[in-house]
């Protein structure tokens, strides 16, 4: 058996949650969506492939939630200890990933 992955959001430096924030502004729709396929991953984790989850590079992954309202993404990465650590969410509006949101990304992934 396939032991569960501990997903988590990242905590910026001033205490904020952004993708937690991200996730408490959307619809409950949308919402039930994001936490059903966030539970996947914690399921999952490193085993979930597209079109699911796809690698970004760099030790980034960015799961892939389709969705009227959407479609919507979150970069993480993996930590140790079983640990997934969720950096970015988004609504995808354009066909590559913007550069931002990966810059942000980056930026909040521990190094």
């Amino acid at each position: 058996m396939i032991s569960r992955w501990q997903v988590d959001d990242v905590r910026t430096t001033q205490g904020g949650r952004p993708v937690k924030e991200f996730l408490d502004g959307l619809s409950k729709q949308a919402k039930a969506k994001v936490y059903a396929a966030l539970e996947m991953l914690a399921q999952e984790g490193n085993h979930l492939r597209m079109p699911k989850s796809r690698s970004l590079g760099e030790g980034l992954h960015e799961l892939r939630i389709p969705h009227p309202e959407g479609p919507f993404r979150i970069i993480y990465c993996f930590m140790p200890g079983h640990r997934i650590l969720l950096l970015r969410a988004f609504v995808k509006r354009t066909e590559q990933t913007p550069q931002q949101d990966l810059d942000v990304a980056r930026q909040r992934k521990p190094r």
